[in-house]
């Protein structure tokens, strides 16, 4: 399985469907004060969401993640599953927040999958257990 196939259906799971507009902080709907929230080319996001629309968009943001990460060489020497942790990383910080791993990334290239799991954690530790521990276990093992 390709690496954007492992994280996609990875990332499914984490971020979860909504089918409406929601502040990614509460978890809660909103709705635009006068009219309604669009997006793209008019996309209605009150009336447009749906599970094959967020498939497409998913997939979508998850290639153009994964062309920016095939300029670096010790991205592309990576097998699949070590790949999905950075595009993983990538689609939740950007590509610049995955650059923020230097230590994470020289442990790549270099195949030492021991410090590359040390080194993939975050300070809150809600969610280095709940999101990072799972990627270190993948970097870790490969699986």
């Amino acid at each position: 399985m390709a690496a954007r196939d492992i994280v996609i259906e990875r990332l499914k799971p984490e971020e979860r469907f909504m089918q409406f507009p929601y502040d990614d902080a509460t978890g809660k709907r909103v709705k635009a004060p006068v009219g309604n929230i669009t997006w793209l080319y008019g996309c209605n996001l009150e009336t447009s969401g749906s599970l094959k629309l967020a498939n497409v968009v998913l997939s979508a943001q998850v290639d153009e993640v994964e062309e920016q990460l095939d300029e670096f060489a010790w991205y592309v020497a990576l097998d699949d599953v070590r790949k999905s942790v950075c595009l993983d990383i990538a689609f939740n910080g950007g590509v610049h927040g995955l650059l923020h791993y230097p230590r994470m990334i020289t442990a790549l290239s270099h195949q030492d999958w021991a410090t590359a799991a040390a080194e993939c954690t975050v300070a809150d530790q809600r969610l280095d257990e709940s999101r990072y521990a799972p990627l270190r276990k993948l970097l870790l093992n490969g699986e």
